[in-house]
């Protein structure tokens, strides 16, 4: 059986997710979706999808961290995509389902968006940028887990556990 209220909470936040970035900070992508919005629409898309996995959650503990770097527009915009898809969702086990789907779909889109767009994702994923994607990735995934995990929490239990 189809769950729809786990359905509408992927759709949703990942629609969602195209957005949320620009809600805690827009001074860092606005100037190159403006740059891009009149020449190449697909880029814009690309830098808004793009922009959730800016935070590197790999290097920031290899550095120095403090306690409010900690709480980037990324990371919050990661736990605020989680916490939307397990709110509607409803139910913990169904807002860590919902959150792990739109993350991983939002990579994929990413993906697939990029390379249909031409641009080079093998600078990405090899050398010194390995390590700030891969923490960026990781840092999208953790952010929305943890979003998941509340919002379902919160939402309550899901009818039929009843």
């Amino acid at each position: 059986m189809v769950s729809y209220r786990l359905l509408i909470g992927i759709i949703a936040s990942v629609t969602f997710s195209f957005f949320t970035v620009f809600f805690f900070t827009m001074e860092d992508i606005i100037l190159q979706i403006q740059l891009f919005s009149a020449s190449d629409p697909l880029k814009v898309v690309i830098l808004m999808i793009g922009a959730n996995f800016k935070f590197d959650l790999i290097s920031f503990f290899l550095e120095t961290p403090s306690f409010f770097e900690f709480f980037s527009p990324q990371l919050l915009a990661s736990i605020l995509i989680g916490f939307l898809s397990g709110t509607i969702s409803k139910g913990l086990k169904r807002g860590l389902i919902a959150s792990s789907i739109v993350i991983i779909t939002d990579v994929l889109i990413w993906i697939l968006l990029s390379v249909v767009s031409g641009e080079d994702l093998m600078a990405l994923f090899q050398g010194a940028q390995l390590s700030a994607t891969i923490g960026g990735i990781l840092t999208a995934i953790l952010g929305a887990l943890a979003g998941g995990i509340l919002g379902g929490f919160i939402s309550g239990p899901y009818e039929n556990s009843y």
